[in-house]
């Protein structure tokens, strides 16, 4: 879309020139001098307008060899771009900014690479708003356009995609880029845009990941350290991999998730013997208070309060009705 301002800017500056110089010349009406200018740009008049002197017939002849060059290069111009991508990628972003905009509390995915189509996949499954961001248009067509997930088009360290991607109203933000220092200038970008965002962070080196948790990310992960570690708790104690593939969400039946509760909750108020999630088939695994401190292991005596956190493990579908339950509350 910028590469057309300037054509039409051009197109507009030339025919403004021509009616002025047409109307000073001949003292014509203005609409007749616009006449005047558009059939001398365009070549198509046969006659000569109007009396002009020999300052007109100067006038006629520059303005006809270097405004009909210069018209004629504008519309080819234009015309390259009506035919190539950039006209479709305009209507791409211009119907995914109208999407975008209806979100609330979403989550933005900036990279498209191994890791960052993971965590779009675990996204989308979960049923989550998020809007992809990357560089590789072809890329995050092949990704999103099938799945149908909102995307952008762009670098994610520019605050103004970031704030086309609704940073102002999301409740997340995962930065996966290949780089560290692109990794970080995100996470300056988004805290400053959005204080209370919750960043995730990828880092390769350790002194990456410190300057990352200084400047906002809430978590960093260093996919080589995590997964060397993993599998060295594999190997030591290799009846483990069962929870490890509930926590990953690798298995088919059982999620891991984060569970509010508000004040007007079913939970809020009950001790968790009393709860009714052992029914269902949920096991707390730990309760994160309001004031940060965590209660782990849990206790059927233990009382839920307005603010605290459920870490929780159970079937799907009954994690999913308690989460529609608590966000509804």
């Amino acid at each position: 879309m910028k590469r057309t301002v300037p054509i039409l800017a051009l197109v507009v500056s030339l025919l403004t020139t021509g009616v002025i110089a047409f109307r000073l010349i001949t003292g014509r009406s203005w609409i007749e001098c616009l006449y005047l200018a558009v059939v001398t740009l365009t070549t198509l008049g046969n006659r000569e307008p109007a009396p002009l002197g020999d300052a007109g017939m100067i006038f006629v002849v520059v303005y006809l060899l270097c405004g009909a060059g210069t018209l004629m290069f504008g519309l080819t111009q234009l015309g390259q771009w009506l035919v190539s991508d950039e006209l479709r990628i305009a209507l791409e972003n211009r119907r995914m900014h109208q999407i975008i905009a209806k979100y609330h509390d979403h989550m933005l995915v900036c990279g498209c690479g191994q890791m960052g189509e993971i965590i779009c996949r675990q996204l989308g499954k979960q049923g989550r708003p998020f809007v992809a961001i990357d560089t590789d248009l072809e890329r995050l067509r092949e990704l999103c356009v099938p799945n149908g997930w909102s995307y952008l088009h762009g670098d994610a360290t520019d605050d103004e995609l970031l704030k086309a991607a609704g940073i102002d109203r999301a409740g997340g933000l995962a930065t996966v880029l290949s780089s560290d220092a692109a990794n970080l200038y995100v996470v300056i970008s988004a805290k400053r845009l959005n204080p209370k965002l919750a960043i995730v962070a990828r880092a390769t080196e350790n002194s990456a990941a410190d300057k990352l948790r200084q400047v906002g990310a809430g978590h960093v992960i260093n996919p080589y350290q995590a997964g060397a570690v993993r599998m060295a708790r594999l190997l030591i104690h290799s009846g483990i991999d069962n929870l490890l593939e509930i926590v990953d969400g690798h298995h088919a039946d059982l999620e891991l998730a984060e569970i509010p509760v508000s004040e007007s909750g079913p939970l809020a108020g009950q001790e968790i013997s009393d709860s009714g999630l052992q029914e269902l088939g949920i096991m707390v695994i730990a309760i994160r208070r309001l004031d940060g401190s965590r209660r782990m292991p849990v206790h059927g005596d233990d009382r839920l309060d307005q603010g605290d956190s459920l870490l929780v493990v159970g079937q799907q579908e009954a994690i999913q009705g308690l989460l529609t339950a608590a966000e509804s509350a």
